[in-house]
């Protein structure tokens, strides 16, 4: 504030404490800063103060009316705290008989303020006796400066906390600024940086080539990075360093700033990396491993040359692609290994690990050991890149087939060896002796060729099994198994053989086929059996010896419970292992039971050993000795995740059934209820019971149950369709409520079997409806009269006011025009309410295309008819297009036009009326010269019932226009109007 205006403030508060009107009193006024006048009275050294008066800034900023302020001392109007300070300040400016200055926070009732205040004594004589308050509002610049502070404070924390050493140095090579990691590297404290150079920190060539980077920068303004190895506190460091110029306000570069980060791990790393490359590529071409890479983002695939060698190509004739690999996978195995790589991909294995079959350059197969892993996933947890391994376990598979060939060979059931010649009908050259006692037939009756081996095989089998020979017969065939077939013994019966075949070679042909005939009818038939069980039942069966603690499991076990380890036994703590925490204590509480005596069938939940939870039932057997104790137990475990999920889900969909007021009925083509909810008691009081078996057209009246049979009509007729319809329903208390129900056919649903209705009570809605209904009547009533009756006796009114124009004197004339002027106000007012309650009766349609110039002209017309006193003309030519709006747009226009008159405090109002076209919106301006309407004000004028300035009016008239304006997609809105007024801007669609 500058001193002229602070002595014009303080000469004017000087007049206006004399009590005398100036000018100054106007300056006052209007002044932006927050002006005040304090009363100072003095009583030796006690000084009393008392506020006086305040302009219009200081009682916004503050929130207090010059009459609340008067007459109050600080203390009773800021509180004993604010009020002893702010006195203290005003004692100073009295004992010092000078204008002080000062910077201050208080509290108003409008909130806090920042000020910057200036305090001026007023004196008579050499006593102060008024002290006149400049105050600027200092509040966004003190918040700025806090902002600015917090900034600063936050940069020094990160500077301070980053681990990269950063440094400032000037134009000359002295430090100015290190941050602690560079303090830090270089054993230098906070006070010693002032003044060192690089000559103070490294040796001469390394200071030398500091020097020449830094002059590098400063000359060419541009930043450098540098790797370079440094002296520090801790031994020498391998650093990345950034030099950026440093500028001054005038755009000099005045010095440089420095960021070096320690990068001595990442060079040991990239070396150790280069070492490791190394070494790994000799161990994969000692070990013949074939390495691939996967670009999972774009499916391509780096094979090294080992990959290609191990399937009899060369590099060159495998593609760089995923399709290289899936193409060659025998697709027996395609599935399994899919699933185990999806396994990987979503996290549930360390690795990708699988045995598959591939296709080799001549058309073999041969057995691959696939290890994997993704090395990289993005931000979002998605794998982009895996690398792997193959390994050529071809052998070592071949070597575990003969193996496991040669021990079901003996292990599975009784053998018979056979020697047969390869010729028509397999005759048999030899055949071990229990072949009797195993098939049926004797040694003699095969050897002789009575019976020819070819005819005992069941005819069922008997053609897979010349095709299984066929198949096998190929040049470097040593042995095959047969898939298990049957053997056809003399009485009829059927034996199941697995049979082992090797076949004996000479000069290059077949001329004998050694086999190993098995027995194994029983176990196929029980295996047979516990497969089909196992698959309908989904059951595995264990056995426990409980004096040992040996659980032996089913292979069906293994597989539901997905347990790692190979099948056969483990301990009662491993099997606990399985069992979900929350369940552990309750299986081990029904074990301990059962071992007393009682049953053991229990339902409990498991953890499998891929983490999936699951429901299973077991029931056990138990076998005890003589003195009752138990010696062995052998249960089943069925898999009842499925049921436990149906009842899981049916208990859900009962208690949302139960919660919400819906009620869910069930009812035949004939509306006899076979099902209602628990929630009919809670909505109509009726218990389930009592209503089904009922039929439901009998609890409606007449006049809504056809509505009902018609719905029901409908639905059977289309049954993917569903209809909804109002009822009446009676209560069981014999009152009437109102009923909404939807309808669907589920007629051929399995479980419904019937007509599924949804209900709820709509009593209440259906009476506020009525309500709504009655009002509506009333308000059409209302408008009829106001539009009609009122109106027309209204222009009876001004008829005879015109008449009595000629009689009446010079006296009465003013009164005359008053009883005119409101007449004509009455008469727009009916127009205008008529209007609105045609607007909030009408129902909503889409705004249709309408002229908007004739509206226009019309309305201006209609305005200078009624209002000979205003000035209302057109600013250039109004646009001839058509807008999106209906027949009210000219109330729009109407009511803006006579407000801009009605509420213009000018002898002559004058209205200027323009438009302006916009590729999709036309915008019209209804200027004014009146009052103006304060920015407080300008959101509100449109709300129902807002009067504008100092009106007298209802309020209803812009209430229309934003309402209609809204309707139309438009927008209203009213801004200044230069140099005085206010401009009424209303925004229309153009019609497309």
């Amino acid at each position: 504030m500058d001193g002229d205006s602070n002595a014009d403030t303080t000469r004017g508060f000087q007049a206006i404490g004399g009590e005398s009107k100036s000018v100054y009193e106007v300056i006052v006024r209007e002044m932006e800063d927050a002006v005040f006048l304090i009363d100072v009275e003095q009583m030796d050294d006690d000084y009393t103060f008392t506020f006086r008066r305040n302009n219009a800034s200081h009682q916004e900023v503050t929130g207090l009316s010059e009459d609340e302020l008067r007459g109050q001392t600080p203390r009773e109007l800021l509180g004993d705290e604010q009020g002893a300070t702010v006195a203290a300040n005003y004692r100073r400016c009295a004992e010092q008989g000078e204008t002080i200055q000062y910077e201050e926070t208080l509290e108003f009732p409008a909130g806090r303020s920042h000020w910057q205040t200036k305090l001026t004594p007023i004196t008579d004589g050499e006593q102060v006796t008024q002290i006149v308050g400049v105050a600027r509002d200092i509040t966004e610049q003190k918040e700025q400066q806090q902002k600015l502070q917090q900034l600063d404070r936050q940069f020094q924390t990160v500077l301070e906390t980053m681990s990269a050493a950063v440094f400032l140095k000037d134009a000359d090579g002295q430090y100015l600024l290190m941050n602690r990691a560079c303090r830090d590297l270089f054993n230098v404290d906070d006070e010693e940086i002032a003044g060192l150079t690089d000559d103070d920190l490294f040796p001469p060539e390394i200071a030398e080539k500091a020097r020449k980077d830094d002059r590098q920068v400063i000359e060419n303004g541009e930043m450098i990075e540098l790797e370079e190895e440094l002296p520090t506190a801790t031994g020498n460091t391998v650093r990345l360093t950034r030099k950026s110029p440093v500028y001054a306000e005038n755009g000099e570069i005045v010095g440089l700033c420095g960021v070096s980060t320690d990068i001595t791990e990442q060079k040991q790393r990239e070396r150790e990396i280069t070492r490791f490359k190394e070494r790994f590529e000799l161990a994969v071409e000692g070990a013949n491993l074939g390495v691939w890479d996967w670009d999972m983002t774009t499916d391509k695939v780096e094979f090294n040359e080992q990959w290609a060698r191990m399937l009899g190509h060369s590099l060159d004739e495998i593609e760089p692609h995923l399709e290289e690999w899936e193409q060659r996978v025998h697709p027996d195995d395609l599935d399994a290994v899919e699933e185990a790589l999806d396994e990987h991909i979503a996290g549930e294995t360390d690795l990708y690990d699988t045995e598959h079959r591939m296709r080799t350059a001549d058309g073999d197969w041969k057995w691959i050991r696939d290890i994997g892993k993704i090395a990289e996933r993005d931000e979002d947890g998605e794998p982009v890149r895996a690398v792997g391994i193959h390994l050529d376990i071809d052998d070592r598979k071949t070597y575990e087939r003969q193996l496991a060939e040669k021990r079901e060979m003996f292990t599975q059931g009784p053998a018979v060896v056979f020697k047969w010649r390869e010729a028509e009908g397999w005759p048999v050259e030899h055949v071990s002796e229990n072949v009797e006692e195993v098939l049926g037939y004797t040694a003699d009756e095969l050897q002789s060729g009575a019976v020819q081996f070819s005819e005992i095989i069941h005819e069922e089998d008997r053609e897979r099994v010349m095709q299984e020979i066929a198949d096998n017969s190929t040049e470097g065939t040593e042995q095959f198994s047969h898939e298990p077939y049957r053997i056809v013994t003399p009485d009829g019966a059927v034996r199941w053989v697995l049979d082992h075949t090797r076949n004996i070679w000479k000069d290059g042909e077949i001329i004998n086929r050694l086999g190993y005939l098995v027995d194994i009818t029983e176990h196929r038939q029980n295996e047979i059996y516990l497969q089909n069980a196992q698959k309908v039942a989904d059951i595995g069966w264990w056995r426990k010896e409980i004096p040992s603690d040996e659980i032996y499991w089913s292979e069906h076990v293994y597989d539901m419970w997905e347990a790692d380890g190979e099948i056969g036994y483990l301990d009662h703590e491993r099997f606990l292992d399985f069992i979900h925490p929350e369940d552990t204590d309750r299986v081990d509480q029904a074990w301990q039971a059962a071992l007393d005596g009682e049953p053991y069938d229990i339902e409990h939940r498991i953890v499998t050993g891929d983490g999936e939870v699951k429901w299973m039932r077991e029931v056990a057997e138990f076998t005890r000795d003589e003195t009752d104790d138990p010696i062995e137990a052998v249960g089943i475990v069925q898999d009842i995740t499925e049921r436990k999920e149906r009842e899981r889900e049916l208990e859900y969909y009962e208690r949302v059934i139960n919660t919400f007021g819906d009620i869910a009925t069930v009812i035949d083509s004939e509306g006899e209820i076979t099902y209602v909810s628990p929630s009919v008691e809670r909505v109509l009081g009726y218990d389930p019971e009592d209503l089904v078996g009922q039929n439901g057209f009998e609890y409606q009246p007449s006049e809504t149950v056809k509505a009902v049979e018609e719905a029901i009509e409908y639905v059977i007729e289309y049954p993917d369709e569903s209809q909804t319809v109002q009822t009446k329903f009676r209560r069981a208390d014999g009152s009437w409520c109102w009923i909404e129900a939807t309808i669907q056919n589920q007629l051929e649903d399995d479980l419904i079997e019937g007509l599924l209705v949804n209900s709820r009570d709509i009593t209440e809605r259906k009476e506020y409806e009525q309500t709504l209904e009655e009002q509506r009547d009333n308000l059409e009533i209302l408008n009829q009269i106001v539009r009609h009756d009122v109106r027309n006796q209204l222009q009876l009114v001004l008829a005879y006011g015109d008449m009595l124009e000629d009689y009446v004197e010079d006296d009465g004339e003013e009164y005359l025009r008053h009883v005119l002027k409101a007449g004509r106000e009455a008469v727009g007012i009916t127009q205008t309410a008529g209007e609105i309650t045609e607007a909030m009766l009408s129902s909503e349609t889409d705004p249709t295309p309408v002229n908007l110039r004739p509206v226009l002209e019309a309305q201006i017309e209609h305005v200078r008819e009624n209002h000979e006193r205003a000035v209302v003309s057109t600013e250039g030519s109004l646009p001839d297009v058509a807008v999106l709006a209906d027949d009210m747009l000219e109330s729009v226009f109407r009511n803006l036009l006579n407000n801009a008159i009605v509420h213009n405090d000018k002898e002559l109002p004058e209205v200027t009326v323009s438009a302006t076209t916009h590729e999709e919106v036309i915008r019209v301006r209804i200027a004014d010269n009146g009052p103006g309407i304060p920015d407080q004000q300008k959101d509100q004028i449109f709300n129902q019932g807002e009067k504008g300035l100092d009106s007298e009016g209802t309020g209803i008239g812009l209430y229309l226009v934003q309402t209609l304006v809204d309707r139309y997609g438009g927008a209203v809105w009213v801004e200044d109007n230069d140099p005085e007024g206010s401009v009424f801007i209303v925004e229309l669609r153009r019609e497309q």
